[in-house]
């Protein structure tokens, strides 16, 4: 059996796509693009769902010692969403093959 990063998990994808979009955001609108706001606005959105499914995702952590369970949902709870995003990259999956 191999271990393998769990980077490929859609809530990592969220959160790597919310930092994309803001700074695609910040962006156009310090170029003065009048929607600029929005796609701010957006990122924020999805930033924050990211947030939300990474604390849910520490909290039913079944394979996670209290401990650790703690320390993750301080990290993820102090540092949205890079939190998360580092929750997602350090967390180990186990892959057969």
């Amino acid at each position: 059996m191999a271990l393998k990063k769990n980077m490929r998990h859609p809530g990592f994808i969220i959160g790597l796509l919310s930092f994309f979009i803001f700074i695609l955001g910040v962006i156009l609108r310090g170029n003065g693009y009048v929607h600029g706001g929005l796609i701010i606005l957006s990122a924020i959105i999805l930033g924050g769902i990211h947030w939300v499914w990474a604390m849910i995702d520490v909290i039913n952590g079944y394979s996670l010692k209290p401990e650790s369970k703690i320390f993750w949902l301080i990290m993820v709870m102090l540092i949205p969403p890079l939190g998360g995003m580092i929750y997602y990259m350090m967390k180990r999956k186990n892959v057969s093959m």
